[in-house]
């Protein structure tokens, strides 16, 4: 052999390693083959796993390490059982008399704050009724003279329904029977047609919500003769 050959063989082997890159860092550009292998993994194919990869630990969730018994069978499991009242005289029997106290003292401060609101809502109702009785009045007045017509008529129509929506009724007609606390008798007359005292006049209709009158009905009354 030659000093050249001997050279050689003394020579140690070098160390070489694959650029697996997709981007290559000299010009930035996505290579080709990093295309190539995209394009086969949208078509179904598997990835290749990596042996290297960490596997997940069976054993890690297993609430055992969290020093929890789970049984197998929790039919068994019964339901908390309520707290026992505390003994007579304890002081947790005097804590809990103060809490009962004080929710019945709440629960009555609440009726007392509801029945106020609604006192409050049927006082303003009222209010706005009793200011529009002599538009109501003329209405009435207008309607046995046939005047509402036309786009008047639908406004009064309007305005009636709005007051029926609040609770608002309107009352007194010829032929009912008098009743001295719904109806104001302006006048009245012997009959021998009727056996009760009867309207047969209704100068100014009454109003009411409910039990609460807001204007008795001013009526005429005929009185059965004697």
């Amino acid at each position: 052999m030659t000093a050249e050959g001997n050279d050689k063989s003394s020579e140690e082997p070098g160390f070489t390693f694959s650029d697996k890159r997709r981007v290559d860092p000299n010009t930035g550009e996505v290579r080709p083959e990093a295309d190539a292998q995209s394009a086969s993994a949208g078509a179904g194919e598997e990835p290749t796993a990596d042996p290297n990869a960490e596997q997940p630990d069976a054993a890690a969730a297993d609430a055992s390490d969290l020093g929890v018994d789970i049984p197998a069978d929790a039919s068994g499991l019964e339901d908390t059982e309520p707290a026992a009242e505390p003994e007579p005289g304890s002081e947790a029997a005097g804590y809990l008399a103060d809490l009962k106290r004080i929710n019945a003292e709440y629960a009555a401060y609440r009726m007392r704050a509801d029945r106020e609101r609604e006192r409050a809502a049927l006082g303003g109702t009222i209010k706005v009724v009793e200011a529009l009785i002599p538009v109501l009045d003329e209405v009435k007045l207008a309607r046995e003279n046939g005047d509402v017509t036309g786009p008047f008529e639908t406004h009064v129509n309007k305005l009636v329904e709005s007051l029926n929506k609040l609770g608002v009724e309107q009352y007194g007609e010829v032929g009912d029977e008098f009743d001295p606390n719904l109806h104001e008798a302006l006048m009245q007359q012997p009959s021998d047609e009727v056996e009760t005292p009867t309207l047969f006049l209704v100068m100014q209709p009454g109003y009411r919500i409910g039990e609460r009158i807001i204007r008795a009905a001013r009526v005429g009354v005929q009185q059965p003769e004697d």
